[in-house]
């Protein structure tokens, strides 16, 4: 008897046939009981994905935005601890105030072109400003703009230098720098060029 005459043959072929049309049917049945649901997923996500580039694109303003800041979620980049324990946006912030406040600390007196002849005295314009307001803890440049060499020197011409500051001699395109720590007023002048005056206000 031949393998195809097998009725056990026959059984088996029939048995596969009934179990693949089965999975069929259960594949079938499958597709419509759920399909509708995982395409109602999708159609939800990408709603929340146009939401959120929508609110991407404006900046997240509005009230409808706001939920993209609650906590779990990550629009900015996570700052990173750094080996001594600080934060890159800490050392930023440290160094934009150290900035301003070494900004706000310095006053600069320009030694006025032409000073080193008479005639800047009449106008208060030998040192400019002729009159400098600052509080205490407060540095002054003086820039020497001019071609001749002068001096910064605390006191006043009558009666000589009080010995507060001086700078010596400040060459052309040099500067010199002093701090003011204490309150009150430091008038100065050029001992090479006694018309040039000024003075400072410390408050």
């Amino acid at each position: 008897m031949s393998e195809l005459e097998n009725p056990h043959y026959h059984r088996k072929v029939g048995y596969a046939m009934i179990m693949v049309a089965a999975s069929l049917a259960a594949i079938g049945l499958i597709h419509i009981t759920i399909g509708e649901n995982v395409l109602f997923a999708d159609e939800i996500q990408r709603e929340k994905t146009a939401a959120f580039e929508e609110c991407k694109t404006n900046d997240f303003v509005g009230d409808e935005c706001q939920k993209y800041f609650k906590a779990g979620n990550t629009l900015e980049e996570i700052p990173r601890l750094n080996p001594d324990g600080t934060m890159d946006e800490d050392i930023m912030e440290i160094t934009e105030e150290s900035e301003s406040v070494a900004e706000s600390a310095n006053e600069t007196v320009a030694i006025a072109v032409g000073s080193g002849t008479p005639g800047c005295e009449e106008t208060n314009e030998c040192y400019i400003p002729y009159s400098l307001n600052i509080t205490t803890g407060t540095g002054v440049t003086w820039e020497n703009v001019d071609s001749a060499a002068h001096t910064v020197t605390s006191g006043t011409p009558e009666n000589g230098p009080n010995g507060n500051f001086d700078s010596s001699i400040i060459m052309a395109g040099a500067t010199f720098d002093h701090e003011f720590s204490a309150a009150g007023e430091e008038p100065y002048f050029c001992i090479v060029h006694p018309w040039m005056t000024g003075i400072v206000v410390i408050e």
